[in-house]
């Protein structure tokens, strides 16, 4: 295999905002094989697409600030290393995010911490536009009350949640990545919606904020 370049939560740059990455499912699919086979623009075209669903999904399952780039790293080294096992004829995104949520669990297992989860980091080039302190006030109040219902959720549940909104995965993409049934994926997936649309009501909020979860 080719060398890994040098990887941290904010390289390369051009990253699309959405969270989902905005790729040609087939080219995608090309890449691990690709750097398998020593073509040194592969590896880095994967980590450009998927670094910000990928960071985006650490900074919402509380892995601590001081600590992302290490667990990032960690997570395309390992992708690095289990690249001959990809299947090509298969999408990359479910591959992948199994890598995302095995490291995610071997990082809390090793470092046991409170699951603190907060609001998507803000698309690179999102305009500023200077709303003022009580606009600011009511979505500070607004991100909060979202943290504390997310992290109100069983684990498994909120797993579940977040391969679904943040990773962009199907349910059943969702079951083979988590090992689970898809009946139990469905579960914990609507179970975790009504327990965050009651917790956010009990909150009082923040009305639009929970609409994409």
């Amino acid at each position: 295999m080719h060398g890994l370049v040098t990887l941290r939560s904010d390289d390369p740059p051009g990253v699309p905002a959405a969270h989902a990455p905005e790729v040609v499912d087939l080219e995608e699919r090309t890449w691990l094989v690709r750097h398998c086979r020593g073509d040194s623009s592969a590896f880095p075209a994967l980590i450009a697409a998927y670094r910000r669903p990928v960071y985006s999904y650490l900074v919402r399952t509380g892995v601590a600030d001081a600590d992302r780039d290490d667990v990032f790293q960690t997570i395309f080294l390992n992708c690095h290393a289990a690249a001959a096992s990809y299947d090509s004829s298969r999408p990359l995104a479910p591959w992948l995010f199994t890598v995302v949520a095995n490291a995610v669990r071997s990082h809390f297992r090793a470092r046991p911490t409170h699951l603190a989860v907060v609001a998507a980091d803000p698309p690179a080039d999102a305009p500023d536009p200077d709303p003022g302190p009580e606009r600011i006030a009511e979505g500070r109040e607004s991100v909060a009350r979202l943290g504390a219902a997310l992290d109100s959720l069983p684990p498994a549940q909120r797993q579940v949640l977040l391969l679904v909104t943040i990773a962009g995965l199907r349910q059943q993409d969702v079951a083979a990545c988590l090992k689970l049934p898809l009946n139990t994926v469905k579960t914990h997936l609507r179970r975790a919606r009504l327990a965050l649309a009651a917790g956010l009501a009990r909150a009082g909020g923040p009305g639009e904020s929970d609409d994409h979860l």
